[in-house]
């Protein structure tokens, strides 16, 4: 039986709530030194040099930019979710690459050139060793970082010539907290892979017969590819499915993901598979 997210991080020995309380801490505490009378926090720093951020948009302070954006982090959440820590985490990485690629020379007071007082990489080690322990990695799209969970399986196809370039950062951006709820966002997915499939179907056929047919199934029959929800289009209509919970269906689109990334890993054996037969071959007559 498959172990859920919380019974993996118990495993790993990780208080998601307690790291998020820590990064919060490095955030918002007062601990950065300016003066012998005067400390700073790291936001009270990346607030002075937000302006200079090029994903600012028009937003003149970082206050006004969290309003916009919904980024409102609480010291002790009471309703804390590993969602808090995932978020925070992107927010403080963002921010802390942004405010990394300030010039030095960066005009402060009168001609003075502004020291950078966050130590950033200290920062982005300790963001990174938290996502790590916690099985996720970074994904980044347009100079934007997020963190989704590590999946071999998808970075494997991600990075796979059978993968445009613009699908990979989709392709794996799908297991991401935002992405919770979105079925359109995760149909519009699925339709792409689909589309990719179709034309290397009977190669799918000749690696697995099984998973063809009932991938390509759930493609025509989930809400996919066709309209299976609506009762004035019969031939196509599917009562099940117009029956299912929002819940349900996202269920079934998501395994239906995971079993789009199996095929492609599948199409990607029988590849290789005639470069495998040849070197074993080559092993066999060698040593006879």
């Amino acid at each position: 039986m498959r172990r859920n997210f919380a019974q993996i991080l118990q495993e790993a020995k990780i208080d998601p709530k307690r790291e998020y309380q820590k990064l919060y801490g490095m955030l918002f505490e007062r601990n950065i030194p300016v003066s012998n009378s005067n400390r700073i926090s790291a936001y009270d720093e990346l607030s002075e040099c937000f302006l200079n951020f090029s994903f600012r948009g028009t937003c003149l302070s970082l206050d006004e930019f969290n309003d916009l954006h919904n980024f409102n982090f609480e010291k002790d959440p009471a309703d804390f979710k590993i969602d808090d820590l995932i978020s925070l985490c992107e927010y403080m990485e963002n921010l802390l690459l942004a405010y990394q690629c300030i010039p030095l020379s960066f005009p402060y007071g009168y001609g003075n050139t502004r020291p950078q007082l966050i130590n950033v990489q200290f920062y982005l080690q300790q963001i990174g060793q938290v996502m790590e322990k916690m099985g996720y990695m970074h994904a980044t799209q347009d100079g934007v970082t997020i963190f989704v969970e590590k999946s071999p399986a998808a970075v494997a196809v991600a990075e796979s010539d059978l993968i445009p370039a613009d699908l990979s950062y989709r392709l794996i951006s799908y297991n991401h907290y935002t992405m919770k709820g979105q079925l359109e966002a995760k149909k519009t997915v699925l339709v792409q892979l689909a589309a990719l499939l179709e034309p290397k179907r009977a190669d799918l056929k000749s690696a697995d017969k099984s998973l063809e047919g009932d991938l390509f199934c759930l493609f025509n029959n989930l809400n996919i590819r066709h309209n299976n929800i609506d009762p004035a289009d019969p031939p196509r209509y599917k009562s099940v499915v117009a029956k299912m919970k929002p819940d349900e269906l996202e269920r079934w689109y998501d395994e239906t993901y995971q079993m789009c990334l199996l095929a492609f890993l599948q199409l990607e054996q029988l590849a290789r598979k005639d470069e495998v037969q040849e070197l074993k071959k080559s092993i066999n007559k060698a040593d006879t």
